[in-house]
């Protein structure tokens, strides 16, 4: 699985996180009047899991690169 992969840093995962990240910056910026997201958790220990993979999903966007993969190109037929 991770045989045709190499370890560099991918600029395109970067900005493809910020790119989903919007709606929670804009979120944290202002957030609602009465957020339930912010109350005492019941289940921290599956909250905690979540926040550790999430993590390990952004660096693996990030850090690993297909080697086979093509450069990103724009074509009429992407438009």
């Amino acid at each position: 699985m991770l045989k045709n992969c190499k370890l560099s840093f991918e600029i395109w995962g970067l900005l493809l996180f910020l790119i989903v990240m919007i709606p929670n910056f804009i979120w944290f910026a202002i957030p609602a009047p009465n957020d339930i997201l912010r109350a005492e958790s019941i289940t921290e220990m599956v909250d905690t899991a979540a926040s550790v993979c999430q993590i390990l999903m952004i660096v693996s966007i990030c850090i690993f690169r297909n080697r086979e993969s093509k450069k990103l190109c724009i074509s009429p037929c992407l438009l």
